[in-house]
C-alpha cells in the first residue's frame, strides 16, 4: 500500500506542476499581450500629439509672420515670442511622432525615479480632478434618474388629508409646563 500511495502522491504532485506551470504560461502570454497594448497605445497616442503639436507651430509661425507684416516694435517682439514657441512646440512634436513607446516610457520611468514626488503629486491632482469629475456627473445622473422616474408615476393621493392639530387644541403657552 505504501507503494500505491507513493505513487498517487507522485501523480498529483506532476498534475499540480503541470497545472502550475500551465497558468504561468497563460499568465506570461496575459502580461505580454498587455504590454503590446499599451506600447502600442502610447505610440498611437504620442504620434497624434506630436501631429497636433507641430500644427500649432505652424499656426503660431503664420501668426509671427502676420504680426511682422504690421510693422508695429511690440508687435515684433510678440512675433519673435511665437516664433520661439514655435520652435519648441516643432522640435517637441517631431521627438514625439519619432520616439517609439519603449524610449518615451524610459525617460517617464527615469523621471519618476529621479522625482518621485512629481509623480505623486500628478497622482493626487488626478485623484482629485476624477473626484470633481465624479461628484459633478453624479448629480447629473442623480436628478436624470429621479426626474425620469417621477414623470413616469404621476404621484396623486387618493383622498385628502387633513391638517393635524395638536392635543389640546393648540401650543402652550410661552413659559407653560407640559406636566403640570
Amino acid at each position: 500500500m505504501s507503494t500505491s500511495t507513493e505513487q498517487v502522491r507522485q501523480q498529483a504532485a506532476d498534475v499540480a506542476g503541470s497545472a502550475r506551470e500551465a497558468a504561468h504560461e497563460q499568465v506570461t502570454q496575459v502580461t505580454d499581450a498587455g504590454r503590446g497594448a499599451v506600447r502600442r497605445q502610447v505610440d498611437q497616442r504620442s504620434t497624434q500629439v506630436g501631429e497636433q503639436a507641430s500644427g500649432v507651430a505652424e499656426m503660431l509661425r503664420q501668426t509671427a509672420s502676420q504680426l511682422r507684416a504690421e510693422g508695429d516694435v511690440q508687435k515684433t517682439r510678440y512675433a519673435q515670442v511665437a516664433e520661439q514657441a514655435a520652435d519648441r512646440l516643432d522640435r517637441t512634436g517631431r521627438y514625439l511622432t519619432d520616439a517609439d513607446a519603449d524610449e518615451l516610457l524610459g525617460r517617464l520611468e527615469d523621471a519618476a525615479r529621479r522625482q518621485p514626488w512629481l509623480v505623486a503629486a500628478a497622482g493626487l491632482l488626478t485623484g482629485v480632478a476624477a473626484a470633481r469629475f465624479l461628484k459633478a456627473s453624479s448629480r447629473d445622473r442623480y436628478e436624470h434618474r429621479y426626474r425620469s422616474v417621477y414623470a413616469e408615476q404621476s404621484y396623486r393621493p387618493t383622498r385628502e388629508l387633513a391638517p393635524v392639530e395638536p392635543v389640546g387644541g393648540g401650543y402652550p403657552a410661552a413659559g407653560a409646563s407640559y406636566g403640570a
